[in-house]
């Protein structure tokens, strides 16, 4: 898979499938939404692009709480790839950016890229309130901006008579239920670590204790978990001790984790 600007000129001339969206967590329902991309793209010998922004635009704007994310921008390309994208662009949510409308943000998408289809969830809402506009509104505009693109809708995933969607994911990791946020999101929950700071707090435990503020991930309630770690292909299980401010591990080795992932309270 390649990185690349949004809008890189060589995608004039390279027949798309897009999909567009924050795919915070890439959880079931984003996965859904990938795959189909993927699946187009090869079905008529087009490219697929996932196109992502920069910020998600709801938390820039202000009308979504900040929060931290559930899944490293390193882990996000690596699953990307894994699921047979070739193309991964990020839109610079800048402040001109964030005053499109809906039909001016679907124009470029359409005048940047040589569409010939666009894959999004029901869900999906594109430009600035209050001039976004939603699928059924998509599905006129790339046909006015393009030649001959279409639009494929798809519904969304429910797991456990709940829409799969990043905010229960958040809402089941900050209440502890692990088990539901692995159902939501499809496997186990995992915290990337390969750039977080660290510092061995015990040489005869080697326990080591994370800043949360360097995860910029989301930590599930406070607690003591299981958890798997991994540091240099190896694989331990062990504890994990959550705070609001810190992570500690306990390693039988001094060698950094590149990660963990949580298999229950």
């Amino acid at each position: 898979m390649e990185s690349r600007a949004f809008a890189d000129p060589r995608f004039r001339g390279i027949d798309t499938v897009v999909s567009i969206g924050v795919f915070d967590g890439l959880h079931q329902g984003h996965l859904r939404v990938i795959d189909t991309t993927v699946a187009l793209a090869r079905e008529n010998s087009w490219q697929s692009v996932v196109v992502t922004f920069s910020v998600n635009p709801k938390m820039a704007r202000g009308s979504q709480d900040r929060l931290p994310g559930l899944l490293s921008a390193a882990k996000f390309e690596e699953m990307l790839s894994d699921r047979g994208v070739n193309f991964h662009c990020v839109i610079d949510f800048s402040d001109d950016m964030s005053k499109l409308s809906g039909e001016e943000f679907i124009a470029l998408l359409c005048t940047s890229y040589r569409v010939r289809a666009m894959v999004v969830g029901d869900s999906f809402r594109a430009g600035r309130p209050p001039l976004q506009v939603g699928p059924s509104e998509i599905g006129e505009l790339i046909r006015k901006y393009t030649s001959s693109a279409y639009l494929r809708v798809l519904p969304p995933v429910v797991v456990d008579d709940e829409v799969v969607s990043s905010s229960a994911i958040r809402r089941c990791l900050l209440t502890g239920d692990l088990g539901k946020a692995s159902r939501l999101l499809g496997r186990a929950y995992s915290l990337d670590l390969r750039n977080a700071s660290s510092e061995v707090l015990s040489e005869s435990s080697q326990k080591r204790l994370f800043d949360v503020r360097t995860l910029g991930l989301l930590l599930p309630k406070a607690g003591e978990y299981v958890v798997e770690a991994t540091a240099e292909g190896r694989t331990f299980r062990t504890k994990a001790f959550v705070s609001e401010n810190h992570l500690a591990l306990e390693l039988p080795v001094r060698i950094p984790p590149d990660g963990i992932t949580f298999l229950g309270a």
